[in-house]
């Protein structure tokens, strides 16, 4: 069979798709005759838009590397302008997305856009076609493109078939599967969950009624297939990024995105939606991980790698760190981990001297009250002795913050920001956002017992009365005298927008992306002690 899987835009031009690269290994070590190709039309749109004008390949030589002066905060500061047009440009292209799913109203230069598309998907003349949609950003021009070659492509001359077309990912996951297909007769089926063995098995030309996972329009209305089995890691061959070209990308060298776990260990936090696209937690083999960096290290090149788990232990990153030290890999490496007396200052030293070079902690808030509310499992005291461990050894901090956590006061907010001042001289970055409460997640199921009351659902797009909706619940809170407030995230989060403005130096890091974050805490790392790069 001849098959497609492309990963649609809107994300970050530094971004190389893990997920494609993941799935497209799978096939073809199972069925190596599926002609089966992968198309990042992300960074093709990219790279497409900033050959229309002089100073947005000025502006792309800067980043890959061609120029010098990349690790210059001011200078890397200056081209933010360019890279703000250029992201304003894709928000039209979804915006534009909208229209043509609501309305059938297709804009010029949005045609022009799809019919790009349309044409690399096509060259092949494929049998399927799927949608890796891991992001927010990319559902609406997916979902767009989907209807654009159903209703174009398929009935050109030259084709011999119409195409099925398939969506999956996380964020296909997180949605309401039936409401895609009623609204939606352009997608034929869509994954919830894993998709490795239900891929294959579309690759294979198996019917839908026999793949796991699998939501579908049969003759009797929706179907919903059982959930597929849980896959060990082991059964899974590590992602393949062949047919990626690297150097477009808009880095100076490449960052590679790798998965050494699938799942969450921990698995308690009550405000997490990040579960619903995995089976359960489980972790590859270290050897055979290390292996794997190091053959990408060697063949290709590659230095530097962006952990996608959700967050590794200390205990497992201690022994992956200890192989690394072992092979004597040059490498360096972010992951994301849950601050924890079990990140001792003697862990964290060995992930530095292994090449560990940036930490990006879900600390979440300040005041114990609330991090036992929200299921944390870890402690305010905690937080301060890992981060200050952290920086000590070596290693760029990155705090994510959750501001208007359910029961939150202003005894919570203050606490925050004790901890903030506390650890300022420790943090290269924060990143925050306001709490966003998600269907299916403990807070939503039980949100009377948090003062929640839930009002409403995020709608996506309607399309001739058929809507498609996030999982993002709308809500109002119990204020202490018993009567209900909006939510508090946003007036938190303007008092610490406000209070840092005047308070706090700025780092650059804060404005990076996760990919160029990676590049500038390792390259600090090289020029002298640890220090931080503030205005």
């Amino acid at each position: 069979m001849r098959a497609v899987l492309a990963f649609a835009p809107c994300v970050n031009p530094t971004y190389i798709p893990l997920g494609i690269a993941s799935l497209s290994a799978y096939v073809k070590a199972v069925n190596p005759e599926c002609d089966l190709r992968i198309i990042d039309l992300n960074i093709a749109t990219w790279n497409r838009l900033i050959d229309r004008k002089e100073e947005y390949v000025v502006f792309r030589d800067f980043m890959q590397g061609r120029q010098k002066g990349f690790f210059d905060e001011t200078q890397y500061r200056t081209h933010q302008a360019t890279l703000k047009e250029l992201v304003e440009i894709h928000d039209s292209y979804i915006q534009w997305a909208r229209l043509y799913l609501e309305q059938n109203t297709l804009i010029d230069e949005f045609q022009r856009l799809l019919d790009y598309h349309s044409g690399l998907m096509m060259a092949n003349d494929p049998e399927f076609i799927g949608f890796s949609v891991m992001y927010p950003s990319q559902i609406l021009i997916s979902l767009a493109l989907a209807k654009f070659i159903h209703t174009t492509a398929s009935g050109s001359a030259g084709f011999k078939r119409r195409q099925r077309i398939v969506m999956g990912g996380a964020m296909i996951s997180a949605l309401q599967s039936e409401e895609i297909l009623k609204a939606c007769p352009f997608v034929d089926a869509v994954f919830d969950g894993e998709g490795e063995a239900g891929l294959q098995m579309l690759c294979a030309g198996q019917n839908f009624s026999e793949i796991p996972g699998l939501v579908y329009r049969g003759t009797a209305g929706v179907m919903r297939n059982r959930k597929p089995n849980t896959l060990s890691l082991a059964r899974l061959p590590l992602p393949a990024f062949t047919e990626l070209n690297f150097s477009s990308y808009l880095n100076p060298e490449p960052v590679i995105p790798v998965i050494f776990s699938r799942g969450c260990k921990w698995r308690k936090c009550r405000f997490c939606a990040h579960n619903f696209s995995y089976s359960g937690y489980r972790r590859r083999n270290t050897a055979e991980f290390v292996d794997y960096l190091s053959g990408l290290s060697q063949r290709a090149g590659v230095r530097h790698f962006y952990f996608a788990d959700q967050y590794v232990e200390a205990t497992d990153m201690k022994i992956l760190a200890e192989e690394i030290l072992n092979r004597g890999l040059n490498i360096y490496f972010q992951i994301m981990g849950r601050p924890t007396d079990t990140f001792s200052p003697e862990i964290l030293k060995t992930l530095f001297q292994a090449g560990c070079r940036w930490i990006s902690w879900g600390v979440e808030s300040g005041s114990q009250r609330l991090l036992d509310v929200c299921q944390k499992g870890t402690s305010a005291e905690a937080i301060r002795k890992v981060i200050r461990a952290s920086c000590q050894a070596g290693i760029s901090n990155l705090l994510m913050l959750i501001f208007g956590l359910p029961t939150s006061r202003e005894e919570d907010f203050n606490a925050t920001m004790e901890l903030l001042d506390d650890l300022g001289d420790s943090t290269d970055a924060v990143t925050n956002s306001c709490f966003q409460l998600f269907d299916k997640t403990i807070f939503a199921n039980q949100s009377e017992m948090f003062g929640l009351k839930i009002t409403g659902r995020e709608m996506l797009f309607d399309c001739e009365h058929d809507s498609v909706h996030s999982l993002r619940l709308f809500y109002q809170e119990k204020a202490d005298d018993g009567t209900a407030r909006p939510p508090q995230g946003p007036l938190e989060l303007a008092r610490w927008e406000h209070r840092r403005h005047w308070t706090s130096p700025r780092s650059i890091m804060e404005d990076l992306c996760c990919e160029h974050y990676l590049l500038y805490a390792a390259h600090r790392s090289n020029i002298g002690p640890a220090s931080h790069f503030t205005t």
